[in-house]
């Protein structure tokens, strides 16, 4: 059995192929690549993360650990020549960078009555909301790699360490709920003072890896919840008033000098049990928690995120009901899919986290 999809886009019914492998469950060939296509061109769209990524793809056969390679620059040299003497050389250095790629995947059971008596194509209705939970997956797989990150700037002013020290350096209260104009503009000056490369062209939201260009600048990713202390930052721009709105992203409210925001659900806050940041915000289910959130601010080559393959970057498989020694009357059936995934911070400098918290909830 395999899933047609049809001239219009996918009638969702079973037609027997018997003979195909067991690679994509009942697919045959054809079938799965035409599903691959489009669960991937639904699940780019909604990708945030990997957009701002060096986008790989691991070859089959090659095993699970992706390298990247980093060459460091070399020091300003500011010595004069001597006349007929060798100056010291530069010595070459790089950092190797490792990931593994993990297998992850899901799958939803059918039965023989949902496929008869269901007024809707049900394995499309599947497929598709699949493309969005791997594309969410995906994202926030990315989001708890990036967020990792070592270089952060707190809304209490500091710029390092551990959060109860930098809320030691001052009073809980000025811990401020707000992401503040401070935490901006360190957050560009971090990144400038680390020769940090403005970002001028992300991954397409498309089935391809290809490339769009983007007015130069920095993206931050933060909550929706941010909404609020993002617009009313002095300098705020909402994209209406962008020079040329065909370039607005997904997602994107507006930019606060070279810094464009980007807002998703994808990036949750954190609840804080410490009396220390009682001020924040209170959580949706306990009184004593405070929500601190985490806005992810990037330069160009900051990070990177791998899948297997190319159009098997997704494998779907259907599974149709039918007569066999655990199922006697071929009542039960599956559509699921997997797909390989990794993200890597590639170069910690380039990348800043604003710890804060919501001034709107």
């Amino acid at each position: 059995m395999a899933y047609t999809t049809g001239a219009a886009g996918g009638t969702g019914t079973l037609q027997s192929t018997s003979g195909f492998g067991a690679k994509y469950g009942e697919l045959s060939d054809a079938d799965a690549f035409t599903i691959q296509k489009k669960f991937l061109t639904i699940s780019k769209k909604l990708v945030t993360m990997a957009r701002f990524a060096q986008k790989e793809t691991k070859p089959l056969h090659e095993g699970a650990d992706v390298r990247w390679r980093r060459y460091e620059r070399f020091q300003v040299n500011t010595s004069t020549l001597s006349e007929g003497v060798t100056p010291e050389s530069d010595t070459l250095q790089q950092t190797t960078i490792i990931a593994t790629l993990s297998q992850y995947g899901r799958w939803v059971p059918i039965t023989d009555v949902m496929l008869a008596l269901s007024t809707d194509p049900i394995v499309q209705q599947i497929t598709e909301r699949q493309a969005i939970q791997m594309a969410e997956s995906m994202d926030t797989l990315a989001y708890n790699a990036f967020k990792a990150g070592t270089n952060v700037v707190y809304s209490s002013g500091g710029s390092s360490g551990t959060m109860a020290t930098n809320i030691a350096d001052g009073t809980a209260a000025a811990y401020t709920a707000n992401l503040t104009p401070k935490n901006i503009s360190r957050s560009v000056s971090t990144l400038e003072n680390k020769d940090a490369v403005k970002i001028s062209s992300v991954v397409k939201a498309a089935s391809e890896y290809n490339t769009e260009p983007v007015a130069e600048g920095f993206f931050a990713i933060c909550h929706p919840d941010l909404r609020v202390d993002v617009e009313n930052i002095t300098g705020f721009v909402p994209i209406e008033k962008y020079a040329n709105y065909g370039a607005v992203m997904s997602g994107e409210i507006g930019k606060v000098g070279m810094v464009r925001f980007i807002a998703t659900t994808l990036a949750t806050a954190t609840d804080s049990t410490s009396a220390a940041v009682a001020n924040l915000k209170t959580g949706p289910t306990d009184a004593t928690k405070g929500a601190i959130y985490s806005t992810l601010v990037f330069a160009r080559d900051a990070v990177g995120c791998v899948s297997l393959s190319g159009k098997d970057a997704v494998t779907p498989t259907v599974v149709s009901p039918r007569a066999s020694a655990e199922d006697p009357l071929g009542q039960r059936g599956s559509v699921g899919y997997q797909y390989w995934y990794t993200c890597k911070i590639l170069q910690e400098n380039w990348l800043v986290r604003i710890e804060s918290g919501a001034s709107v909830i």
